[in-house]
C-alpha cells in the first residue's frame, strides 16, 4: 500500500511507555486517515471514562495525518489533532497546514496517541526510529517563535534532515482555555484550545525529523492527474486571489455580500474596509510569500510593519479571520495594530478567532456600562481604540487583570460580568462564531448550530460550496443552485457538505482553500493513487456520514444536547440595512429538517439504530444504554 508509512505512536507521558503500532489496513479502510482515525481511537480510549475532564491526564490527545499528507500536490499538507475541549467541553478538533504533518510521516509515523501527563515541562524527540520523551525545562516559558527557532538550532546535528516544531506558547502552559498548538511560528491549531490540553499534560512540543519519503501506490497514475490539475489550477480565479493576497483577500467580496461581521455583528456597512482589506495589506505590510509542504498555491503571506507603535519583525501576517476579528469587529481600522494582536497571540499560541471576538464582546459590555475602567485596568475599551486592544490582546495572553476573566473565553466571561452581558455574544456549544455572516447565507447558521465543535466555517463543506467558492458536480446537492437569503433545502445541503465534507477535509485531509478546485472524482482519484484503495465515491461519502456521526456522538457524549444547537441572540437580529437588510434564517426549519433527515431524537442526539447502521455500535450503546457495546 502507499500513502501511509504504515505506523501510529501511542505515548504515555506518566509512565515514559513508548509504543510503535503497525497501522491497521482495515483499519485504515474503514476510516482513511486524520481525524477519522483521530476520532475512533479517541473513543476506544475513553470508553469506560466518559466523563474525562479535558485538562486532567487520564484525556487523550490525538495526532493525525491523513493519507496524501507528505505529497508534493497542492492542498494536501494538513494534519489533524483532537480532543476534549477544555474551551467548551465537548469534543474538539482542529486542522493544521504547514510542514509537521510530512515531516512526522517521513519519520515514519502515520499519528500520534498522547495519554497521561508529565511529571515536569517535557518535549517528544522523534527521529526515524529514534523516539524519547526529554526534558523541556529550557524551553518552557519560551513563546511559540523563540521556542521554535531555540529547539530548531538546538536539534539540527541530531537528525539528517532537520526537523519541524509545533509547540504551545506561554498561553498553553498557562492553560488558556483557547490556547493554540503552533508549527513553524505560522500554522495553527487554532480553535478549541487544544493548546490548554498540551499545558496540562507537560508537554511543551513534539520535534520530528525523518529521512524518509511519502511514496503513492500508483505514482504514475498520480503524475497523470497532477498534470491534468495543472490547467485547473491555472483557470481558477479562487486560486488567484489566494496566491495574490491570501485569505484576506475575501475581504472585499465579503464586504459586497454582507458576511463581514462588523461592529460585534451589529453593523452591515462600514467605510474602514479599504483600510483593513488586501490592498493596504499589500502597501503596508506585505513583507513576502510563504507555503505549506509541497503547495505551489503560496497563499501564506509575511508582515512587517516598520516603525510606529505596532512595530514588529518580519513574520507570519494575520490571515482572514484575524483581521476581521481584530479589525471590523472591533471598528478598529489600523492594519498595524491588527499585525501586532496577530503576532502577540502567535507568540503566546492564542486562537485568533476567539480572542478577537472576545474583545469586541467586552468593548459592547464597556459601551452598556457593564464594566468600566476599574474593572479593565484603566484601558479605554471603546470600538476602534486601536491601543487598547492590542494592550488587551497582551493581558489576555499573560491572563493579567481583567485579561484573566476574557482568557476564559467570551461565554464564560459573560457568566462572569452578568447583567445582560450574554445578549452580546456570538458563541454557539461556547466556541465564538467564526467571520462569516449566517445572514449573508442561512445554511451556514445550520452548520454553526449543528457541528460537533460549535460554531464553525470549517466543520464542514457548507462554507465552500454554499458561498460559491467550490463546484462538486457529481454530487446532485453540492451543485444545485440555492436561493439567496433563503432557508429552503439548507438541511439537505448540511447533510450532503457533512458526509463528502468529513472524508474530503477530515479523512483524506485536502485544504479547504488549496483544493478547493477539485471536484470529487479527482479528490477520490487522488486518495486512490495514494494509498492503492479503490474507494468509489458512495464509498467514501458513507466513511465521511461514520465519522461526521462519531463526532457528533462524542460531543452528545459530553453533554450537548438540542439546546446547544441553536445560535445566540446576536446573530439572529435581524439586520434594517446593508447586503442582508431583512434576512434572518429560519432555525426552527432548518433544525427540524436537519433532525429528521439525520435521525435525531427531540434531544438532538442520533438515534440507537442510524448508529448502529453507520457502524457505530458501541457508540450507539453509550449513548442510548449507558453502556459499552
Amino acid at each position: 500500500m502507499g500513502g501511509y508509512a504504515g505506523q501510529l505512536l501511542y505515548i504515555d507521558l506518566t509512565s515514559g511507555l513508548i509504543e510503535k503500532k503497525p497501522l491497521d489496513m482495515d483499519f485504515a479502510r474503514k476510516y482513511i486517515g486524520g481525524l477519522g482515525f483521530g476520532a475512533r481511537i479517541y473513543l476506544d480510549l475513553i470508553k469506560d471514562n466518559p466523563d474525562v475532564d479535558p485538562l486532567s491526564p487520564e484525556n487523550p490527545f490525538v495526532l493525525m495525518t491523513g493519507p496524501l499528507t507528505g505529497l508534493k500536490m497542492d492542498g494536501v499538507a494538513r494534519w489533524t489533532v483532537g480532543t476534549r475541549s477544555p474551551q467548551t467541553g465537548f469534543w474538539g478538533d482542529a486542522n493544521v497546514g504547514g510542514f509537521f504533518g510530512t515531516y512526522l510521516k517521513f519519520a515514519g509515523y502515520d499519528g500520534l496517541v498522547i495519554t497521561g501527563q508529565a511529571a515536569k515541562p517535557s518535549y517528544i524527540f522523534i527521529n526515524d526510529d529514534i523516539v524519547e520523551i526529554r526534558d523541556a525545562g529550557v524551553y518552557w516559558g519560551l513563546d511559540t517563535y523563540d521556542a521554535n527557532d531555540r529547539m530548531t538550532e538546538d536539534l539540527k546535528g541530531q537528525s539528517k534532515r532537520t526537523g519541524q516544531v509545533v509547540c504551545i506558547g506561554p498561553a498553553g502552559e498557562n492553560r488558556l482555555c483557547f490556547a493554540s498548538i503552533i508549527n513553524n511560528k505560522r500554522h495553527a491549531a487554532g480553535r478549541t484550545g487544544m493548546g490548554a490540553v498540551w499545558g496540562a499534560k507537560n508537554l511543551k512540543a513534539i520535534y520530528a525529523a525523518g529521512s524518509g519519503t511519502v511514496a503513492a501506490a500508483y505514482p504514475e497514475k498520480l503524475k497523470e492527474l497532477k498534470n491534468e490539475l495543472k490547467s485547473v489550477y491555472e483557470e481558477s480565479i479562487y486560486i488567484a486571489a489566494l496566491t495574490a493576497s491570501g485569505t484576506p483577500a475575501h475581504i472585499d467580496v465579503g464586504a459586497i455580500s454582507g458576511d463581514v461581521p462588523i461592529k460585534n455583528w451589529q453593523m452591515t456597512e462600514w467605510d474602514g474596509f479599504n483600510e483593513i482589506g488586501p490592498v493596504n495589506i499589500e502597501e503596508k505590510i506585505f513583507a513576502g510569500n510563504k507555503t505549506c509542504y509541497g503547495c505551489s498555491v503560496a497563499c501564506k503571506k509575511d508582515a512587517e510593519v516598520k516603525d510606529g507603535p505596532y512595530k514588529m519583525a518580519k513574520g507570519p501576517s494575520p490571515e482572514y479571520e484575524t483581521v476581521v476579528s481584530f479589525g471590523s469587529m472591533c471598528l478598529n481600522d489600523s492594519l498595524e495594530s491588527i499585525a501586532r494582536a496577530n503576532e502577540i497571540c502567535n507568540r503566546y499560541g492564542m486562537d485568533t478567532i476567539t480572542c478577537g471576538a472576545t474583545i469586541a464582546f467586552a468593548i459592547e459590555c464597556f459601551e452598556n456600562g457593564l464594566i468600566t475602567e476599574t474593572d479593565t485596568d484603566g484601558l479605554q475599551l471603546t470600538w476602534g481604540n486601536s491601543e487598547a486592544i492590542v494592550a488587551m490582546t497582551e493581558k489576555i495572553a499573560k491572563k493579567e487583570g481583567f485579561g484573566a476573566v476574557l482568557a476564559e473565553g467570551s461565554a464564560k466571561a459573560a457568566a462572569k460580568i452578568g447583567k445582560n452581558a450574554a445578549d452580546y455574544l456570538t458563541t454557539v456549544k461556547g466556541l465564538e462564531a467564526p467571520m462569516h455572516d449566517p445572514r449573508s447565507a442561512h445554511g451556514y447558521a445550520l452548520a454553526y448550530g449543528v457541528s460537533p465543535r460549535g460554531a464553525c466555517h470549517e466543520a464542514s463543506l457548507n462554507f465552500n460550496v454554499e458561498g460559491g467558492a467550490m463546484f462538486v458536480p457529481e454530487i446532485e446537492t453540492l451543485s444545485m443552485v440555492l436561493e439567496d437569503h433563503s432557508s429552503e433545502n439548507r438541511a439537505e445541503l448540511n447533510v450532503a457538505c457533512q458526509d463528502y465534507g468529513m472524508f474530503f477535509s477530515s479523512c483524506a485531509v485536502y485544504c479547504n482553500l488549496g483544493a478547493v478546485p477539485l471536484n470529487a472524482t479527482q479528490a477520490v482519484d487522488m486518495v486512490n493513487f495514494a494509498t492503492g484503495f479503490d474507494f468509489t465515491l458512495e464509498e467514501v461519502i458513507d466513511i465521511g456520514r461514520r465519522v461526521w456521526y462519531l463526532k457528533r456522538g462524542l460531543s452528545n457524549l459530553f453533554g450537548a444536547r438540542a439546546d446547544d444547537d441553536r445560535l445566540p441572540k446576536r446573530l439572529m437580529t435581524r439586520m434594517e440595512d446593508g447586503p442582508t437588510a431583512g434576512s434572518l434564517p429560519d432555525m426552527d426549519k432548518m433544525l427540524a429538517e436537519f433532525y429528521a433527515l439525520r435521525e435525531f431524537d427531540d434531544n438532538g442526539v442520533p438515534k440507537k439504530a442510524i448508529l448502529e447502521k453507520v457502524g457505530l455500535a458501541d457508540l450507539a450503546a453509550l449513548l442510548h444504554d449507558g453502556k459499552n457495546g
